[in-house]
């Protein structure tokens, strides 16, 4: 049962969400700057990667829409030895996708890399389920998370990947909060306990 309170709350932000988003998302220069603006940036290339690793990005186009500071995740899956890049598994607006780490790095002037504090065995278990979902569909419906969907928003895909594969659950607030709802914002999974930065740079 939700108390009162709670339900004010869910349905304001939900209806803050909608005025936001209702005229803009069908707008191409809105989608296209809500994961980056398009590969000016320079970032010297990370080292150390593993497989399971978050890679999170902020662009200054899209802090009035999105809390926090940081705008858009994905999760860093494998290496690629035929173009000497690692790829990123990202919920985007297309839906769900690979690519390449170079590129997303390029999209934003601040990027950083977490590493989840848990096993190698369960971040390899996190890459098979995002990889699991390549080709899905693009989740607008940002106040709420769920694990398993027909649809995923950046961070959502990330925490989900985690969560399905019995790893730590890397939002911050796992529960209401006045500023994310009930969902799951790249600022949560970087603020979060069981995330730690291995790589920050900022053009």
């Amino acid at each position: 049962m939700v108390s009162g309170g709670k339900l004010v709350g869910r349905l304001l932000s939900i209806l803050t969400l909608l005025v936001i988003i209702a005229p803009l998302a069908g707008n191409s220069v809105f989608v296209a700057s809500a994961f980056g603006s398009g590969g000016e940036y320079s970032h010297p290339y990370p080292s150390g990667i593993k497989p399971g690793d978050i890679v999170i990005g902020h662009s200054p186009a899209t802090d009035p829409f999105i809390p926090g500071y940081w705008t858009h995740t994905g999760m860093i899956a494998y290496y690629d030895g035929s173009i000497g890049d690692w790829i990123v598994v990202e919920a985007k607006a297309g839906g769900v996708v690979l690519t390449p780490l170079t590129e997303f790095m390029a999209r934003y002037d601040t990027v950083a890399i977490l590493r989840v504090a848990t096993d190698d065995s369960t971040r390899q278990q996190a890459v098979s389920f995002a990889l699991s979902k390549l080709g899905y569909s693009y989740d607008y419906w940002w106040p709420s998370k769920q694990v398993y969907g027909d649809s995923y928003y950046c961070s959502e895909l990330v925490w989900a990947a985690y969560k399905a594969s019995g790893g730590p659950d890397i939002d911050d607030n796992p529960g209401w909060s006045w500023t994310y709802a009930y969902g799951v914002a790249p600022q949560e999974v970087y603020d979060d306990s069981n995330t730690y930065t291995i790589y920050y740079h900022s053009s």
